[in-house]
């Protein structure tokens, strides 16, 4: 143990301007809200390749306009995934960056590709909506580009999963500095990557389910798919994560699961995943009853996944060793400014709807 722990840098010593329970707070609070938008790109992006695969496979051209859709509205996440990315990001250096940082070195160039397969996807996007060039004129009107988006995005999926893990196990540290492992041998790499990824799928499909409502001046024909692709692309992940959740949670040491307050909210976020999922397979399910219960069930996950960081970080580092000097004019005017942004982005949703009711 002496010896991982002289491989950890020693925290800043520039006091933090507020207590910790703040700044934990905010960790979680704002990856939340970049959970929500996050998922809704990597998962709105499968969802386009199974637009693509069921029009080309079943001759139906609906599930093309679909794919169309979904790919006007990433246009949007992908920004607001950016955004909502950097906040959590700040606190959790605060909290733990010498985890961090330290993971995101040993990563290399292959967590400094990230910022650039971010930007690369972003345009590919761009080329798959507005098709330059003569595209719209081809056989597969652009859908190459999210081919190669979708690709960059289970690369950044990937990095970021691993850049996680690598940073709460250091005792991997030394030997993946000297080559003796792979920066991917961290415990329960494959099991958290698949939990992820089918995660993201099964909330764009919940979203999905609402969309199509929302949007009144469609065809019956095309809300009528679009809500069914929605709502299999919910279900079928949400049922798979049975298998990959549970191997996921029994994967970690049984020790971990004494706290009862990771319990608890393991126990809601599994009941608000299989609830919908259940009046689905009943045929009683209501779209807002399903996309409001999968919302809830990714804070219920992202306050456990705080949990069980903060038990492998605890072993090395207790961030309540952090000196505090509280600077509370500066909190002030981030509080005003954060119901400023929440504020803003209530208003871009209530006009989004309003919009999309009378497109």
């Amino acid at each position: 143990m002496n010896e991982i722990l002289n491989y950890i840098p020693s925290p800043d010593l520039i006091p933090i301007p507020s207590h910790q329970y703040i700044f934990l707070f905010f960790l979680v609070f704002t990856l939340f809200m970049h959970f929500i938008f996050m998922n809704l790109t990597l998962g709105g992006t499968i969802l386009i390749l199974v637009s693509k695969y069921i029009s080309k496979n079943m001759g139906d051209n609906v599930y093309d306009k679909i794919a169309e859709e979904i790919g006007w509205l990433n246009t949007f996440n992908i920004s607001l995934t950016v955004t909502t990315g950097v906040a959590p990001l700040l606190f959790l250096q605060v909290l733990y960056g010498q985890f961090f940082y330290s993971s995101s070195v040993l990563l290399s160039w292959k967590w400094l590709f990230v910022l650039l397969a971010i930007i690369l996807a972003y345009y590919f996007y761009y080329l798959f909506k507005f098709k330059p060039f003569g595209l719209k004129y081809t056989g597969g009107r652009g859908f190459i580009f999210i081919v190669f988006a979708a690709i960059l995005f289970l690369y950044v999926a990937l990095m970021l999963v691993t850049n996680t893990l690598l940073s709460m196990q250091p005792e991997l540290w030394k030997d993946i500095y000297l080559g003796k492992l792979s920066v991917f041998s961290a415990k329960t790499l494959t099991l958290r990557f698949f939990h992820f990824l089918f995660a993201a799928i099964a909330f764009s499909g919940a979203f999905l389910m609402l969309y199509s409502k929302m949007r009144k001046k469609y065809s019956k024909e095309l809300s009528d798919k679009m809500y069914s692709l929605g709502k299999y692309s919910f279900l079928i992940p949400t049922l798979v994560q049975l298998i990959v959740g549970t191997w996921y949670l029994f994967s970690h040491p049984a020790n971990f699961y004494s706290n009862p307050t990771l319990i608890l909210f393991l126990v809601i976020g599994i009941a608000l995943a299989l609830y919908p999922a259940f009046l689905i397979l009943m045929k009683k399910e209501n779209e807002k009853i399903v996309f409001g219960a999968a919302t809830l069930s990714v804070l219920s996950m992202v306050i456990v996944r705080r949990i069980i960081e903060s038990t492998y970080f605890s072993k090395y580092f207790d961030y309540m060793s952090l000196s505090v000097k509280p600077q509370w004019g500066i909190f002030i005017i981030f509080i005003i400014l954060f119901a400023a942004l929440l504020a803003t982005l209530y208003y871009l949703i209530i006009k989004l709807k309003y919009e999309l009711a009378n497109k």
